[in-house]
Order: C-alpha cells, then sequence, then structure tokens
C-alpha cells in the first residue's frame, strides 16, 4: 500500500512537472505580449506597403520616359518581336516533339522486350501459352 501511494505521489510531482513545462512553451496572452506582436506585425505591413508603393513609382516613371523611344523604335521592335516568338515556339516545338519520340521508342522497346522475354518463356509449354498485347 505504501508503495502504490508513493507512486500516485511520484506521477503527480511528474504530471505537474509536463503542466509546468507545458506552461512555459505556450504562447504569452497577456497584454504586452499582444501588443508587441501588433506592433511588429503593423511595421512590417507599413514598410512592405511603402516598397511597393516604391516600386510602383519607379515602374511608372520608366514606362513614361520609355515610351517615346519604343514608339521611335516600334517599326523595328515589333517585328524582331514576331521573330523571337517565332523562333522562341519553334524550339519549344521540337523539343516537345523529341519528348514525345523518346517517349514512343521507350513505350516500344518496353513493350517487344517483354513480348520477347514472354515469348521465351511460353517456349516450354508450345501453343497453351498465348500472349496478349
Amino acid at each position: 500500500m505504501a508503495d502504490q501511494s508513493r507512486q500516485q505521489q511520484l506521477t503527480r510531482k511528474l504530471h505537474d512537472q509536463d503542466q509546468d513545462q507545458w506552461q512555459l512553451l505556450a504562447p504569452s496572452s497577456s497584454a504586452a505580449g499582444q501588443t508587441g506582436k501588433f506592433l511588429t506585425a503593423g511595421a512590417a505591413g507599413i514598410t512592405l506597403l511603402m516598397l511597393s508603393g516604391l516600386t510602383l513609382t519607379g515602374t511608372v516613371m520608366a514606362l513614361i520616359m520609355a515610351t517615346p523611344v519604343l514608339v521611335l523604335f516600334s517599326p523595328v521592335l515589333v517585328p524582331a518581336a514576331i521573330v523571337l516568338l517565332l523562333t522562341a515556339a519553334g524550339l519549344v516545338f521540337s523539343g516537345g516533339c523529341g519528348m514525345a519520340a523518346i517517349l514512343a521508342f521507350s513505350w516500344m522497346y518496353k513493350n517487344v522486350s517483354s513480348y520477347v522475354a514472354a515469348k521465351k518463356r511460353g517456349n516450354p509449354y508450345g501453343q497453351f501459352a498465348q500472349i496478349g498485347l
């Protein structure tokens, strides 16, 4: 009986220690902790908002300055862009056809090699072995 009560005391002590450790690991719900979180999130949000505004302003200014150059060179740039687009499309298409050919040859090789192996395994059985493709 004494052993059982001693074991219960040890179990309660360990349980209390576990609860204390979990309380240390739990997030703080105090007003100071929440205020710190709010201020940190606010500062990060304001900083990112300012950076996005600066980026937008810089982009619009660059577009305003580049517009006359684009209009001036558009007789050259538009055909050049079309040629580059067609060249890139041709390269992508040829690469896709090459990949399709490799996959087709791979499939044919696997199919034929498994057919030959199955036929070799079926030879001892004569005509009783059927191979379906």
